[in-house]
């Protein structure tokens, strides 16, 4: 199979915001493409999902094909909405579900930035 940006994001759309609101998975699309834009993080989408520790779901030892295809159309639907859309993108560079509390989230270097559906939201003031 040949990868794709568009492919990568929707799977990390998919797996990471599934049943969000469509502007809560649009903004996992845009923390993956600011961390491409970003000169500490790969400067690729699929790269950037496969970094290690950075998106959980290509990490947990399961399967990537899509099972539900409802939810695999709005993921894909999700990447083209938040390309024809970058004025929507808050610069963040980090997020993590609200019922996890991860060590990196309470940085003196992370600014939260906001919350959409079950998502926070943070940029990392990162020394080049």
């Amino acid at each position: 199979m040949i990868e794709t940006a568009f492919l990568c994001l929707a799977l990390a759309v998919y797996y990471e915001a599934r049943g969000e609101e469509p502007a809560g998975q649009r903004a996992i699309v845009h923390v993956a493409e600011n961390r491409v834009d970003h000169p500490a993080f790969p400067d690729n989408a699929c790269a950037v999902i496969k970094q290690k520790n950075a998106f959980s779901f290509y990490w947990d030892g399961k399967d990537e094909n899509p099972k539900d295809a409802k939810a695999w159309a709005e993921a894909q639907r999700a990447v083209r909405e938040a390309w024809e859309n970058p004025w929507e993108n808050m610069g963040a560079t980090h997020y993590h579900a609200d019922y996890v509390s991860p060590t990196w989230s309470r940085s003196a270097n992370m600014t939260r930035l906001g919350k959409i559906g079950r998502h926070i939201f943070y940029l990392e003031d990162r020394k080049q």
